[in-house]
């Protein structure tokens, strides 16, 4: 009774009304504002296409983004703009313009939401002094460690063994094996980094569990996924078990309790307290550290877990990516394969093992993988970066905010670059009459550019080597009979090819 009598009052009426059109004001004021912000953004910034209200160009991109933006560069040059969702990013299409912006003290700040549906992920998610302090002594401690020395590179060799016993197995007949070989090499980079092999049938849990973050990892991550530029899209997938986001979210926090227990280990068990590790060189820092007053620092249990979960990541895709297609394309490049196969013999024997720090014994090898990288570009377009301030750039402003990538794929297949870029020809990477590799090739960029570039470089460079490597020197690889081999790709963070089987038939010596 009492709140009809309100509403019926004209007092309250007319209440009502001025707030209609003050509530009707302000939307239309920040509408406004938002628009006005829109075109000032793009009147400093380099020219890109409109795109659609509220959601840019993301309804254009098509399947392979990448090509997209290198197409769109005839129109709007190699430094251009586009709007993804309600951000505003960069494309660098062109080596020199990927050099200049990515290697400006302005662009190295990450953009904070590409990785923030993985939790904790370490050093690659900060900025400022903590970046530099966590990056510099995680790269530092892995080469003291001895990374592809010592006991890391028993690790590798007895995991890579193994994979020769599988692939032996499958006695010539065709086969897929992507599981096999992801079981494999997930194994390996874990093995690295918690001091210890997985054991495959007592934990094969937790290799599946590494196999599936990383897939997670290569799914829902990449710098033009509808989720990474609308985060509260993909909070609203998990919350309403869309599309397997809930999934996903539950074996994100399952690595990282694996990940905390194996910390734990180091702590508690004598067994792994004297091992030289990664895990027990951070925890002695953490230690030495607690003991100093007035010194600021960013070291911390739950630091060494995300720093752990990166350097696997940034490992971990890029191997078993890169595997894929050096499989595939020397099933399709036969006297690339009997070249390799012939160096690697003459050079090492067949027992002898290659070595990522003497690469240049075996030139022409090394060169198909890097001809593999710029071919088949991995990754096609580099993790975002955020502008810290406004950096000027051939007569543009990128403005502060502004998140950055780099075409990678573009920078590959520049013809400014690369004569002929849809060959595959690793001898472009060759020097003095095939003898000598290329060093530092200009527009090669597959683990990007400058201070930011991907932590797990050496680890996946070594690891590639390795298994490619042993593989060419025990077994012939083809496709099946009458079959040609495909190349369909399956984009994410990064470009993969479809499953397909292969044969590989044991040589005889």
């Amino acid at each position: 009774m009492v709140f009809q009598i309100i509403l019926k009052n004209s007092y309250f009426e007319d209440f009502l009304q001025l707030a209609s059109v003050i509530v009707l004001a302000y939307g239309i004021y920040v509408l406004l504002s938002k628009v006005t912000k829109w075109f000032e953004v793009r009147k400093r910034g380099p020219p890109g296409p409109i795109g659609l209200p509220f959601v840019g160009y993301l309804p254009f991109l098509g399947k392979e983004s990448h090509k997209t933006f290198w197409n769109l560069r005839k129109k709007y040059g190699n430094i251009m703009s586009v709007y993804l969702g309600p951000k505003y990013m960069v494309v660098l299409n062109d080596y020199n313009a990927a050099k200049d912006v990515l290697c400006n003290a302005g662009a190295l700040d990450r953009s904070p939401d590409i990785f923030s549906h993985l939790g904790d992920i370490g050093f690659i998610a900060e900025n400022g002094e903590t970046w530099v302090e966590q990056r510099r002594y995680c790269l530092s401690a892995t080469r003291d460690l001895g990374l592809g020395r010592g006991h890391w590179e028993d690790l590798i060799m007895d995991e890579t063994s193994s994979f020769m016993k599988y692939l032996a197995g499958l006695k010539g007949k065709p086969t897929d094996i992507s599981h096999g070989m992801a079981s494999s090499i997930t194994s390996n980079i874990i093995s690295l980094l918690i001091g210890r092999r997985l054991k495959k049938e007592e934990e094969a849990e937790k290799v599946q569990l590494s196999i599936d973050y990383a897939e997670i990892a290569f799914t829902y991550t990449a710098p033009s996924n509808p989720t990474t530029v609308v985060p509260e899209l993909r909070k609203f997938c998990e919350k309403f078990k869309i599309a397997g986001f809930d999934k996903a979210f539950e074996t994100v926090q399952k690595f990282s309790s694996f990940i905390r227990d194996e910390i734990n280990l180091h702590k508690t068990s004598q067994d792994f307290r004297n091992v030289q590790d990664f895990i027990n060189s951070y925890l002695e820092k953490i230690s030495d550290l607690s003991k100093k007053e007035d010194v600021k620092h960013a070291f911390s249990e739950s630091m060494l877990e995300g720093n752990l979960a990166i350097l696997f990541l940034g490992a971990s895709d890029t191997i078993f990516s890169s595997l894929g297609w050096l499989y595939r394309l020397i099933s399709k490049h036969k006297d690339i394969q009997e070249k390799v196969h012939a160096e690697l013999m003459e050079v090492l024997g067949k027992d002898g093992r290659a070595r990522y720090e003497e690469r240049q014994k075996i030139p022409y090898t090394f060169a198909v993988l890097m001809e593999s990288q710029r071919f088949a570009s991995n990754v096609p377009l580099s993790t975002t970066r955020s502008a810290n301030q406004d950096i000027h750039i051939n007569g543009y402003v990128i403005p502060k905010g502004s998140e950055i990538t780099a075409n990678l794929w573009a920078l590959h297949h520049d013809p400014a670059y690369w004569d002929e870029p849809e060959e595959f020809r690793p001898e472009r990477f060759l020097t003095e009459g095939g003898t000598k590799l290329v060093k530092n090739p200009p527009s090669f960029a597959p683990f990007s550019i400058g201070r930011r570039n991907c932590p797990g470089e050496t680890i996946a460079w070594m690891e590639i080597l390795s298994y490619f490597s042993e593989t060419l020197k025990r077994f012939e690889v083809s496709s099946p009979p009458q079959k040609d081999p495909e190349f369909i790709i399956e984009n994410g963070l990064v470009s993969r090819l479809a499953p397909q089987p292969l044969c590989f038939i044991e040589r005889k010596h």
